[in-house]
């Protein structure tokens, strides 16, 4: 289920004929499927706007409306910006950390306060649209629903930083392989399994789809499946792990399935925007249920 909407674009073009402005409006618009329809172009005086007020009224409105939809727009970028950058990140933790490699380990806590400026930019850019534009229904929900998604986008980064600080403290104790080899397969899977999430969270978020919000909630088994694997893994003596070296693996599985679990808030708040429902704390199968008998209704 998807949520499209009408979007467009004035350009006003303005000439003197004998003494009276001529005006010149180019409007390009979006359809409510968001398909792009062939420009319109109106011709009118200075004379004929002053006698038609309604015709100003409704210039003004699509002007204003067109912008609030630009705004709402940029607000959608900047999350689409920050998860692109925290996905980044936690892949790069994650291979710095299975092929001990120190420089990469060392760019992503570099990159780290760029995640950091990206919320505030985002946070900023809420608070704005709320004083200026005061949303209402789904348009409230959007905003406040984005605030969250930034909340658990930075905590997600967080989450890569904190494994590609253990990578160096590891490296600077123990040699190389950091991570024994029964333990490389299933670390892998879990990142991957993250990165599908938080990816597939936000694209519901920008595409207003309930489906990809609702794959997100269903593959929370593999993600459990993948950390639990991960963890068994780790305790097998044959790993041959003790000490600093056992405890810093641990929290890297750890913030791995975190990661999943923020991508998994995101969804909630994707729901959120499309049903009005709070989810938050509601059991997953019956969520599943609920949301997909809302959407054949």
């Amino acid at each position: 289920m998807g949520i499209a909407l009408a979007a467009s674009t004035i350009l006003i073009f303005a000439t003197l004929d004998h003494g009276k402005a001529v005006f010149q409006a180019l409007i390009c618009e979006n359809s409510a499927q968001g398909e792009h329809q062939a420009p319109k172009i109106f011709t009118f005086t200075h004379d004929r706007c002053e006698r038609s007020e309604s015709m100003r009224s409704q210039d003004e409105h699509k002007h204003i409306v067109s912008a609030y939809d630009l705004e709402l727009a940029h607000l959608r970028s900047l999350v689409v910006e920050m998860a692109a950058l925290v996905v980044q990140q936690t892949r790069t933790a994650v291979e710095a950390l299975t092929q001990s490699n120190q420089a990469d380990a060392r760019a992503v806590v570099e990159r780290d306060p760029k995640i950091d400026a990206q919320s505030v930019a985002a946070d900023e850019e809420v608070f704005r649209v709320i004083a200026k534009r005061q949303p209402t229904a789904i348009d409230l929900r959007l905003v406040l629903a984005t605030a969250r998604i930034v909340g658990d986008l930075e905590r997600a980064g967080d989450k890569a930083k904190r494994i590609a600080k253990h990578t160096l403290k590891l490296l600077e104790a123990d040699s190389a392989p950091l991570v024994p080899e029964q333990a490389l397969a299933s670390m892998h899977r879990l990142m991957e399994i993250d990165c599908e999430l938080l990816q597939g969270a936000v694209a519901g978020l920008v595409e207003a789809d309930l489906d990809k919000a609702i794959a997100v909630f269903e593959a929370d088994s593999r993600l459990n499946a993948a950390s639990e694997e991960l963890r068994t893994a780790l305790f097998d003596p044959a790993a041959g792990l003790s000490g600093d070296h056992f405890a810093g693996l641990l929290t890297v599985a750890h913030a791995l399935e975190r990661t999943g679990n923020h991508a998994n808030n995101i969804a909630e708040q994707v729901v959120y925007v499309i049903t009005a429902e709070d989810v938050r704390f509601r059991n997953r199968e019956l969520l599943i249920d609920s949301l997909s008998n809302w959407r054949r209704s």
